[in-house]
């Protein structure tokens, strides 16, 4: 059973929701009621509006009401660590020193935790709520001295809010109110539940008593008390004196711890804080240095500004309260800072004896906040553990005191954060922007640490935060004086008296106290329970009168049945799915713990917190290679209850088959034109079907180039062994392309001339070589100078770099100059009949035209191919000499000469 992981809480820190570490489930700010109240509110920038920002760790629903009915209730469903608002109408504002129903009352069917936010332009107040059941009866008002820059009066203020009818509180004001209740003189008034009483006052009411006490009517009651201003500016006061609403639930008194560290706010110049005392008596430390008793002021607090980290010890409880300033505010100086950004705050700290887990953050951006931050305090040994947003957080810095505590300041964004740490750790969330702010407290445990009951395990002897069905369970009470009578009231059956009870003391920091035990053990039946130890206090000047209440608040839930199953081919090196059967009642399951090798490996598991858990509970697992096949034991716990205290296992062995291991030769690169190759499987002995896939391959591992063509491709190999495991190889093949090549058409060269061959190529890497060689200046550039004299047909071979090749030819037509005669004798004799111009017919389109004397034209042909007979019109020509113009064309000049007939 998990005896170590504290409480989950839920928290508001711009909304929060966290859990504690050591401390019931009684004393956190998370709950099922809450009451709060419209605080007054200068509106000098128009009408101010109330939100409440709602979280929960499941899935909830309430809803939000006004003690006097003048609105409607206000249903709200909530999703896990997600943000309900709920805009608050304005029948619920406070306005005058009064009482009023007016009490805001919010209820939900679980745990919630709920953040109240008070804005109008430039002004802005926010606070964590607490339940009603961690509640207390006696309060201080901590507030601060009253000054702002509004056009009308502005004041100091407290709130009491009652949770029942015939709540009679004594309120003793440090300062006179406006409704001339004087200073330091008790008076009275008595509440109905959700009635509020606001008092107002011109000057600070820091240090107001407000206590519930008994009367007539019945014993006293609890309360909910919240401090503050209509508008206040903290720091020197000139011309730039910015000033803001304040707005906290108070802590009651017993609440209060005895040690805290306080971190600058980021990015402003300097904080101010106070320690408000319990008792004027306490010796003081800060930082190591003790302050002296008359430097207390009025008493019972103690003031200071400061840049630095600070270490506050009190040796009886404290409350320390850090405020931010106005803006531009410089430390013990009047001089204005253009480019600080912020507004007055008050932020109420909790101590290091009260830490927390985890938080869920949502970071407001109301009204025109832009730069947001959180501090953390955690011990300097654990800080390696926070995350923030899943991911570690390690910038951290160790206090130089020793105490063995570090801190950081965390700028986030706006909107919803979670922080963890696997120690316990403090936060404030805070903002700033142009004449604004906001902060408060990540969250608040508010245990009575010397007055409490406590939930024993009987067999560890160690406090239960909540327990199991069906287990023994021992009750504790401790108290720091000794009681001559304990009635014990369980849930809502008949107390039961035991008379001069006998304690056993023990000493815890220099205080001694008293355990009396309940006799016996109980168990309890699923569902949320209260006890409630009413004893008689040695002094019958408590707050309460002569008997004082004590409660216990505790959950005890079921155990899970744990159940799985588990699917996929449970072949070694695949994935398998473990999928949670387990009986549990819904949301209940906290946490859920898997070992995948038990036997072997009881030290190594994977965790499953609530959040984390899969919805469709397939939790993923592979186990390492083998070829042969493995038993491993698995075993799954399902926590459920507070912190998975109930926890119930179950295991299963399952045997993981050998996976095959296969291999397949290597296929170096390749060209298009090359032929096909095989792909030649190693399937390791195993027995089986292996079948290739992939471009340019078929299934019984042919791979054709010509197929695939150019590029780079994939081949697989897929084997599936006879028990069903498979494996998988994959060779990438590279066929190289072709180069391209063109030589272009066939032409024709003057014989003596010279021609560039007009060949293109494209490739990497490319070689030439023409052939034959002959009439080519160089036969391995891409482009030689031809000169042949003779026809010729040329072969041009281009290769890569990978040496693939591809061919082109061209053929060249070489024209030689005509040869033209200047006689012949066309006489019929067989021998020089025509006029024969040799070469001239290889020139085509050419031109042949004769003239006579008189330059009349006796001849003409396009093309040579019937030389001329010496005729004209049929007619022989008479003997003489004769004028010819050639035009060869094909790039040849024009021949012009003459010829003579010789008969």
């Amino acid at each position: 059973m998990n005896r170590e992981k504290a409480l989950r809480v839920l928290i508001a820190c711009v909304l929060v929701c966290c859990s504690y570490l050591s401390f019931a489930q009684g004393t956190s700010s998370q709950g099922k009621e809450f009451w709060t109240a419209y605080m007054s509110h200068v509106e000098d920038n128009g009408e101010s509006e109330m939100a409440l920002y709602i979280t929960a760790d499941h899935n909830t629903s309430g809803v939000v009401e006004i003690a006097d009915g003048s609105f409607d209730p206000i249903p709200f469903n909530v999703t896990a660590r997600q943000i309900t608002t709920i805009s608050i109408p304005r029948a619920a504002f406070l306005i005058d020193e009064n009482k009023v129903l007016k009490g805001l009352h919010i209820t939900a069917v679980d745990n919630i935790a709920v953040y109240a936010h008070i804005f109008s332009k430039s002004v802005s107040g926010a606070t964590l709520l607490l339940p009603v059941n961690v509640l207390g009866k006696s309060y201080y008002s901590i507030n601060y001295t009253q000054e702002s820059n509004a056009n009308k009066k502005t004041y100091s203020v407290f709130n009491i809010v009652a949770t029942e009818d015939n709540t009679t509180i004594e309120i003793t004001p440090s300062n006179s109110l406006i409704d001339g209740h004087n200073k330091g003189v008790p008076f009275t008034i008595v509440l109905s539940k959700g009635e509020v009483y606001q008092g107002l006052s011109t000057r600070d009411l820091t240090n107001t008593k407000i206590r519930s006490i008994s009367s007539a009517s019945g014993a006293c009651k609890k309360i909910a008390v919240f401090s503050g201003s209509t508008k206040i500016g903290i720091g020197c006061r000139d011309n730039n004196f910015t000033s803001d609403n304040l707005f906290q639930q108070v802590y009651p008194t017993a609440a209060w711890g005895k040690d805290y560290i306080t971190v600058p706010l980021k990015r402003r110049n300097y904080d101010i804080y106070r320690v408000i005392l319990s008792d004027p008596n306490t010796l003081l430390k800060i930082n190591g240095v003790t302050i002296p008793a008359s430097n207390f002021q009025n008493t019972n607090y103690y003031e200071f500004s400061s840049t630095q980290p600070n270490h506050i010890i009190g040796d009886k409880p404290i409350q320390v309260v850090q405020y931010a300033v106005s803006q531009g505010k410089i430390e013990n100086s009047c001089n204005f800072d253009t480019g600080d950004l912020g507004d007055p705050e008050m932020i109420y700290l909790n101590p290091v004896e009260q830490t927390l887990d985890h938080v869920t953050l949502y970071s407001t951006s109301a009204f025109l906040i832009s730069n947001h931050y959180v501090n953390i305090v955690i011990k300097a040994n654990m800080a390696s553990t926070f995350k923030l947003d899943g991911a570690p957080y390690t910038d951290f810095a160790e206090l130089p005191d020793g105490s063995g505590y570090a801190y950081a300041q965390i700028r986030v964004q706006a909107g919803t954060h979670y922080i963890s740490a696997a120690g316990g750790f403090n936060a404030i969330a805070y903002g700033f922007g142009a004449n604004e702010s906001y902060g408060y407290s990540a969250g608040a445990n508010l245990k009575n640490l010397n007055e409490y009951v406590s939930l024993v395990d009987p067999v560890t002897n160690t406090d239960q935060v909540s327990g199991c069905s069906g287990l023994n369970y021992k009750l504790q009470l401790v108290l720091p004086y000794q009681t001559t009578q304990i009635k014990w009231h369980f849930d809502n059956a008949s107390a039961q008296i035991f008379n001069n009870p006998v304690g056993v003391p023990f000493t815890k920091d220099g205080i001694t106290l008293y355990r009396y035990d309940y006799p016996g053990v109980n168990t309890y039946l699923k569902g949320n329970h209260n006890v409630t130890a009413t004893v008689i206090p040695n002094s019958l000047t408590d707050d309460c009168g002569t008997s004082k209440d004590i409660e216990l608040n505790f959950n005890i839930a079921d155990f899970a049945t744990a159940a799985f199953t588990t699917t996929g081919n449970l072949c070694s090196a695949n994935e398998i799915t473990l999928h949670d059967e387990s009986i549990a009642d819904e949301g209940s399951v906290t946490k859920i713990k898997i070992y995948w090798d038990y036997l072997n490996h009881p030290d190594v598991f994977d965790v499953f917190n609530s959040g984390d858990m899969p919805v469709d509970k397939n939790y993923k697992h592979t186990y390492d290679y083998s070829a042969t096949s493995t038993p491993y034991t698995i075993k799954m716990i399902v926590y459920t209850g507070e912190n998975g205290l109930c926890d119930n296992g179950i295991e299963h062995e399952v045997i993981i088959k050998g996976s095959p291991s296969v291999a397949i030769n290597n296929i170096g690169p390749m060209c298009q034109t090359d032929g096909p190759v095989q792909f030649v499987a190693d399937n390791k002995g195993f027995a089986g079907v292996g079948v290739f896939s992939g471009t340019g391959v078929n299934s019984a591992g042919v791979f054709n180039p010509a197929v695939s063509g150019a590029g780079t491709f994939t081949v697989t190999y897929h084997f599936i062994a006879s028990n069903g495991c498979d494996a998988t190889v994959t060779q990438d093949v590279i066929v190289n392309a072709l180069p391209a090549i063109n030589l272009g058409d066939d032409f024709t060269l003057l014989e003596g001339e010279s021609v560039v061959l007009p060949g293109t190529a494209s490739g990497g890497g490319l070689t030439y070589q023409w052939q034959p060689i002959r009439g080519l200046d160089n036969p391995n550039v891409l482009n030689p100078v031809c000169s042949v004299a003779e026809d010729t047909r040329y072969k041009l071979t281009v290769t890569t770099a990978a040496g693939c090749t591809a061919y082109d030819d061209i053929f060249v037509k070489v024209l030689k100059k005509p040869v033209v005669v200047n006689a012949f004798t066309p006489n019929g004799d067989g021998i020089n009949d025509t006029w024969t111009i040799k070469y001239l017919d290889t020139y085509p389109g050419n031109t042949v035209d004769i003239y006579n004397r008189q330059g009349e034209k006796v001849y003409s042909s396009v093309g040579y191919a019937s030389p001329w007979d010496g005729r004209f019109n049929g007619n022989v020509l008479p003997t003489g000499t004769y004028y010819y113009i050639i035009n060869p064309k094909n790039g040849r000049k024009v021949i012009s000469g003459n010829v003579t007939i010789i008969k």
